[in-house]
Parts: structure tokens; C-alpha cells; sequence
């Protein structure tokens, strides 16, 4: 059975899911606090095998070095923003922070499946937030970084976003048939019932 733990991290308080199944997990969006995130794995005796990463910015990528240290996990994030995140463009600056450099051991596009112990995770490339931009699917589960938020959706003025991008990333989203949970990178969960009739995005703008 998968389970799934949410660890506020960090200043902009970052959602960072622990995300596990037979004792064997990966994280997604390791933003701040690794010795955090590592103590409640090792808590629940879980193996941390990867570190999947939504987009560059540095709040949702700043404890990715460490954490990979220590793990040993394997790092995927998408070609785009593998180079976003270790630039000037993943915000750090903005905010007065310095960011550690980290190698990805994979990048991933979309239609990808990235296998961690016996779950297998879609990569859905949604672009808007940043230009390489990630969600990812997991069962009946979204983990939507900055794509999406409860009834929002994330900013594009930042370097690589882009609005009309966004809104056909949220089309794509919305399109995915059934019901899915939906986690985003900071705030409540919700589910894409909720965002396909209550999200503040307007496709006519």
C-alpha cells in the first residue's frame, strides 16, 4: 500500500512528500531541511531510493545535494530545469539564500516512468511555472510542484515562465480521466474534481 507523508520545509514552507510503499521511498521536492525529512525515514525505517523534482526553483530543490549525500537517492528532474536549478535563475538570490549544486542521475520527459522499488510514477511534462516544469502520477495521485495549487495555480513571472504555457499545462491536467488527489508544492491538497470546477484559472485570458 503506498503511502504518502507531507514535511513542510523551509521558510516558504515547501511541501515535500515522502512517498513509500514495502519500506522503500522517494521524495519529491527536497527543499530545505534534509536531516528533517531523513530523521522521519528513518523513523519509519524507510529506504530512501529517489528524489523526484518538480522544477528548479530553489525552494523546492536547496536541500537536494545534502539529502542525495546522505541518501544515496537518485535524482530526477527534467533537462530544463536541470540547468534552472543550478543557475542564478532558481531564485536564491531573491531571497538572500545560497544554493549547492547537484548533478541529476536522470533527467526525465514526458511519458516517462520512473520505477522506485514497486511503484512506478508517470512524469507529465507542465510546463508554465518554469519552462521544464513536472508533475507526477502515481496511482490515483498528482504531486503538482507549482502547476497547481487549491482553487490556484502557480506564478510565471519568474525567469522561463509562461502564462499561455501554464494554461495548456492546466488543460492537460484537467483532461486526465477519473479522479485524482492532487499535492501540490505548497498549501492544502485538493483534488481534480475541486480544480476542474472551482480553479481560479480563466483558459479565455
Amino acid at each position: 500500500m503506498t503511502e504518502i507523508h507531507k514535511i513542510e520545509v523551509g521558510s516558504l514552507q515547501t511541501n515535500c512528500y515522502v512517498v513509500s510503499s514495502n519500506g522503500v521511498a522517494f521524495v519529491v521536492d527536497i527543499g530545505a531541511e534534509p536531516l528533517k525529512v531523513k530523521e522521519y525515514c528513518d523513523n519509519m525505517a524507510l529506504k530512501v531510493e529517489g528524489i523526484l523534482l518538480t522544477h528548479g526553483h530553489y525552494d523546492h530543490v536547496g536541500a537536494v545535494k545534502a539529502f542525495q549525500n546522505i541518501t544515496g537517492a537518485k535524482v530526477y528532474i527534467s533537462e530544463k530545469d536541470a540547468v534552472l536549478a543550478n543557475s542564478y535563475k532558481n531564485m536564491a538570490f531573491a531571497f538572500g539564500k545560497v544554493m549547492d549544486k547537484f548533478t541529476p542521475d536522470c533527467t526525465v520527459e514526458d511519458g516517462d516512468v520512473i520505477t522506485v522499488g514497486d511503484m512506478c510514477v508517470k512524469v507529465m511534462a507542465t510546463a508554465g511555472h518554469t519552462a521544464g516544469g513536472l508533475c507526477f502520477v502515481l496511482e490515483d495521485n498528482v504531486f503538482s510542484g507549482d502547476t497547481l495549487f487549491q482553487t490556484s495555480y502557480g506564478r510565471t513571472d519568474f525567469p522561463t515562465g509562461n502564462f499561455d504555457a501554464l494554461k495548456k499545462s492546466l488543460s492537460k491536467l484537467f483532461a486526465l480521466e477519473g479522479e485524482y488527489k492532487v499535492f501540490p508544492g505548497h498549501g492544502n491538497s485538493t483534488t481534480l474534481s475541486i480544480e476542474r470546477e472551482h480553479n481560479l484559472i480563466n483558459f479565455d485570458d
